[in-house]
């Protein structure tokens, strides 16, 4: 496949392109859009970088650092300007994202105000949506009422190791810092990585065996540095990869077969689908389909009542 050149790279929408691999900005002044570094080695609690969109560019305040796109992209995923611009080749075109930012440039606060178990019938029925049984879901997430805006809502609520959440519905998704990975250990010599809990649920859904039976589980929760990855999997003596079928999980998937052993990348199963869960509630749609194997078994957030009307 024809590869892109250097030139054809860089005038690549640099906030387009971080939005594509799951990076938003916190905030927004003018033709300057500020995010937490997705740099390794730099703070994880204040936006220090920052992209010019005018000049397409990009700055790390903390180390003084600067460049473009193809900067960038050889840093985040440590491969070589061939490799890179053959796998964007692969992943583009990339399509601008509706940026999470409101017009004064200041996110949205979201707060969680409590946590709970899973009961709330509009959260179980988007689960049924997602082809997840509620007994999974409850193993791994909680339900949350968090407050944006002066109103309450409802969510699934997937916590990460840091202390923050991951907070999801049928259509909306939001993180509550400290965000991170999310590490679940069953002192297993394997590892399944995954970058969204809902891949991580329709996994261990399909998984032919007792939960004491699965591998060690890594859920990313956004798009990660490669090297920072790269050293939470390297003990593992196997690591599969079960990342979504876009410019941040092919470049990934790549790197890893490149430069660990026995790494396996498992997006052959679900080809022609955007992710695992894509491929379960959509199976036989789309072009790519593939038979499932015999051994595997098979708008607005909803704002919570005030009356006694709240679904159990």
């Amino acid at each position: 496949m024809e590869q892109l050149s250097f030139s054809q790279l860089n005038v690549i929408d640099l906030v387009d392109f971080l939005a594509t691999i799951g990076i938003q900005p916190k905030k927004r002044k003018g033709h300057h859009y500020y995010y937490l570094s997705p740099l390794a080695g730099h703070p994880v609690n204040k936006p220090t970088f920052i992209v010019n969109r005018h000049l397409n560019n990009w700055r790390e305040t903390t180390s003084k650092d600067a460049g473009s796109l193809s900067d960038l992209a050889v840093r985040l995923y440590n491969c070589t300007i061939g490799e890179l611009t053959s796998i964007l080749r692969a992943a583009l075109p990339l399509v601008p994202q509706i940026l999470t930012t409101q017009d004064n440039g200041e996110p949205d606060p979201v707060t969680v105000e409590q946590t709970h178990p899973i009961r709330s019938g509009y959260l179980e029925r988007y689960l049924w949506e997602r082809r997840i049984p509620l007994h999974v879901a409850r193993h791994y997430c909680l339900e949350a009422s968090y407050k944006r805006r002066g109103n309450l809502y409802l969510a699934l609520a997937f916590p990460c190791d840091t202390g923050g959440f991951e907070l999801f519905d049928r259509t909306h998704h939001y993180r509550v810092p400290p965000c991170g990975p999310t590490h679940i250990r069953y002192q297993s010599q394997s590892v399944a990585i995954f970058r969204h809990v809902i891949d991580l649920l329709t996994y261990v859904t399909l998984f032919a065996g007792p939960i004491r039976d699965l591998p060690d589980l890594l859920i990313l929760n956004a798009a990660v540095p490669f090297p920072v990855v790269q050293s939470m999997i390297h003990p593992y003596a196997e690591k599969h990869l079960f990342l979504p079928n876009d410019a941040s999980g092919i470049l990934f998937s790549r790197l890893a077969m490149r430069e660990l052993r026995n790494c396996y990348d498992q997006r052959l199963l679900y080809q022609g689908y955007a992710g695992l869960n894509d491929w379960i509630c959509h199976l036989g749609t789309s072009p790519g389909a593939i038979t499932v194997p015999s051994q595997i078994n098979a708008q607005q957030p909803r704002s919570i009542p005030s009356s006694s009307s709240q679904e159990a």
